[in-house]
């Protein structure tokens, strides 16, 4: 169902935007806070995720109404793994690739200078472990760090405002949680241990579109 609803997302998105003539594409950059996931087992607890990092991305889309617009977008994100227990932190090579389609709803009418907007949507995310194994990794008794990739849908909501700069020129700030569930092959749990809950990604983004 979760894929379903991912593919129905990107349609409705992009078939709104195909359908209009004034278009949106720009570049983003920004920051990462990832809130982790817990592991437990006979050895103890831990915490484990992906640390914070920076972003890079790019997005194109459209203003259909005076109120409502579609977008989709890609973001690359630094993302090592990291799992942490008491005073010991484990860090192994990792990225993530992101692609979403979301709809924004303005609160401010099309030509207006200033048009705070919430967003919500949906996407998938492939995660990279780029570091190397060892069989002797810290807290390997709680979890492994692995050299695999992992994808995971998601869902996001957020908020942010754009201002038009110059006719064609728009600068936007924005914030938006990426909510997936846990990954289970780059981070693999130890045997008789187990990973809960879900992984909040939240994403503080500035960027510079041209409209046409």
């Amino acid at each position: 169902m979760l894929i379903k609803g991912i593919i129905i997302a990107f349609g409705l998105a992009a078939g709104m935007a195909w359908g209009q003539t004034e278009w949106e594409v720009g570049a983003l950059g920004g920051f990462s806070y990832a809130r982790g996931v817990s592991v437990k087992g006979p050895a103890g607890s831990a915490t484990a995720g992906f640390a914070n990092g920076g972003v890079l991305g790019v997005f194109g889309g459209n203003d259909m109404y005076e109120h409502w617009s579609g977008e989709v977008r890609y973001l690359y994100r630094f993302s090592n793994l990291r799992l942490s227990s008491g005073g010991t932190t484990v860090s192994f090579g990792g990225h993530t690739h992101i692609i979403h389609a979301d709809f924004l709803g303005h609160f401010a009418p099309r030509r207006a200078r200033v048009r705070p907007f919430i967003a919500f949507g949906a996407g998938v995310k492939g995660v990279q472990g780029t570091g190397i194994e060892s069989a002797g990794q810290p807290l390997g008794r709680l979890a492994a760090l692995t050299h695999t990739s992992e994808l995971l849908g998601f869902a996001d909501v957020g908020a942010g405002v754009k201002v038009s700069l110059t006719r064609s020129v728009r600068f936007r700030v924005e914030v938006r949680d990426y909510i997936s569930p846990k990954p289970t092959k780059v981070i693999a749990a130890a045997p008789g241990a187990t990973l809960s809950g879900v992984l909040n990604d939240i994403v503080g983004t500035a960027g510079i579109s041209f409209t046409f």
